[in-house]
């Protein structure tokens, strides 16, 4: 199984909810890059809330409010990438300087959304696999019993339910995993049934957040029909 992360930061909006609050203690560069004046915002814990997404603190020692700069003082020094860019091994975070028309075609191309589009803050940071975080899954591992081991079972059909109709199929994985992706939060509730040549396996349960279910051990069910024996005629 997975764990999602979601980085949330300052999002360096165009139409930033701290500045119209902050008034000149918050001001935007020409390079799009939002920062809290130290000197001006000092004292002003109230700052603190007026970002909807959390991305203000408060620093207790220096009694100001502080956010990510986007390393501005690092980009004023020469430097061509942020330093969470640089640091970062997987290349999860990626800088680019680009105008809106060329950014809305980078966005479309590769699937990139913004964080609660609905706050209209037009912010500046975009998010590549944003779905892992607003919707829910569903996995397990299939078993079995195979010549008195248990064992992961590759290949198993894996069929997911609502409503007594079957809505997504896949198959386990190398080493017995499967997992439904994209279901709404609080779908409510769904059946998973398992099916191989080792046997079958069900679970049920309700989608809140998302759901483990852990190990679906395949159980045979076979049924030998004996012949029915008449009595002889004479």
């Amino acid at each position: 199984m997975e764990t999602t992360y979601l980085p949330v930061m300052c999002n360096h909006c165009d139409d930033a909810p701290c500045m119209r609050y902050a008034g000149d203690a918050i001001r935007k560069r020409d390079d799009g890059i939002v920062i809290i004046d130290p000197v001006k915002a000092r004292g002003r814990k109230d700052i603190v809330g007026s970002c909807p997404y959390g991305a203000i603190v408060w620093n207790e020692e220096h009694q100001a409010p502080q956010t990510w700069t986007f390393d501005a003082h690092l980009l004023d020094q020469g430097w061509k990438r942020p330093r969470c860019q640089q640091a970062c091994p997987t290349g999860v975070f990626e800088a680019v300087k680009l105008d809106d028309a060329a950014m809305k075609q980078k966005a479309a191309g590769e699937g990139l959304r913004v964080l609660e589009p609905d706050l209209a803050t037009k912010p500046r940071v975009w998010y590549r696999g944003l779905e892992r975080w607003e919707t829910c899954f569903i996995g397990g591992s299939v078993s079995a019993e195979v010549a008195g081991v248990v064992e992961c079972i590759q290949g198993a059909k894996v069929t997911l339910f609502q409503g007594g109709n079957p809505i997504a199929t896949t198959v386990s994985d190398g080493f017995g995993d499967f997992r439904f992706d994209n279901l709404p939060k609080d779908g409510g509730a769904y059946r998973v049934e398992v099916s191989h040549a080792h046997g079958s396996a069900r679970r049920d349960c309700v989608l809140g957040e998302s759901v483990y279910l852990g190990e679906l051990r395949l159980v045979r069910t076979e049924e030998t029909v004996k012949p029915r024996l008449s009595p002889a005629m004479p």
